[in-house]
């Protein structure tokens, strides 16, 4: 006879992140048709705005305005869905978290999207009209620019994007920090390798061009700077004797009985079981940890704080 799944098993917590994508996508599909309309005043906008007076876009293809459209409809209807998006992350992952483990995941969230929203800004309305102005002044009487519809949506997403992202590191190191991963001090002696590599990345993450690239790598490096200031004075993760008094935590499971190194019987032990007991040593720490997180969806779902 089949036993059945305990109450907050891998099946309900598959469940629940199937319903938290589902929602997350229908929250998309819904405001697709409106961006989709919105798209073309905000492409016209976004031409007006970023690029030299009376500059037109081109396509080379009898589809290309339609396809670009639909693609800018959909970014327009995945940033306007973003709260949704959100909320279903963080519904989904909070059960599995201690009180102290859910303030730090909404002040995260906080931050990164600010963080986010400032960089995509500055790509936005900094950088592309530079770039714009920097590519038109090349024109002359024997030479026309020439820019596609597709690759300027391209270049704006790209630069939006890219500074978007670079944007995010002060959030990744204090958390790396806060959860005793990484020290302050080797953050402090790996300053040049950190340096180092934000300029490469902004080589990577913007068009081939020094001044997209410096506009990128300086702001990161101050950011840098000062996460690694943050992250010298946040405090670091709580020990369990340091938990918030009063709260709730799961009991444990009982561990079984660690394997005796050689068996019943007085025999030395063979291959399979010197395996066996290694193994048993390496995943007794996740074991526990697993039965923990179960314990937090029980607790929740049975009605406790």
């Amino acid at each position: 006879m089949n036993e059945p799944l305990p109450e907050s098993g891998f099946l309900s917590h598959l469940e629940a992140f199937r319903q938290a994508l589902w929602r997350s996508v229908a929250a998309v599909g819904v405001l697709l048709i409106p961006c989709f309309f919105a798209a073309a005043p905000v492409l016209n906008e976004l031409v007006r705005f970023t690029c030299p007076p009376g500059f037109k876009l081109n396509y080379f293809s009898p589809m290309e305005p339609l396809m670009v459209q639909l693609k800018l409809g959909l970014i327009l209807a995945v940033v306007a869905a973003m709260p949704m998006i959100l909320l279903q992350l963080i519904r989904f992952i909070t059960p599995a978290l201690y009180a102290h483990e859910r303030r730090v995941i909404w002040k995260t969230i906080g931050a990164a999207t600010l963080l986010f929203l400032a960089g995509t800004s500055i790509g936005l309305f900094l950088v592309t009209p530079l770039m714009m102005r920097f590519s038109a002044s090349y024109a002359s009487e024997s030479l026309a620019p020439v820019i596609g519809i597709a690759g300027f949506i391209n270049l704006v997403g790209l630069l939006s994007l890219s500074f978007g992202i670079m944007f995010q590191l002060p959030i990744v190191m204090v958390l790396l920090v806060r959860s005793g991963v990484v020290e302050p001090e080797t953050l402090r002696k790996s300053r040049p390798i950190a340096i180092t590599a934000i300029f490469i990345l902004a080589a990577i993450l913007t068009p081939p061009d020094i001044v997209s690239q410096l506009l990128l790598a300086v702001p990161t490096w101050f950011l840098f700077e000062v996460a690694l200031f943050i992250a010298v004075k946040s405090p670091r993760r709580k020990t369990a004797e340091e938990n918030d008094p009063g709260e709730e935590l799961p009991e444990e499971p009982d561990e079984p009985e660690e394997p005796p190194e050689n068996p019943p019987g007085g025999e030395p032990e063979n291959t399979l079981d010197a395996v066996y007991r290694d193994s048993y040593r390496e995943n007794r720490q996740k074991n526990r940890r697993f039965g923990m997180i179960n314990g937090h969806y029980r607790v929740r779902r049975s009605g406790k704080k």
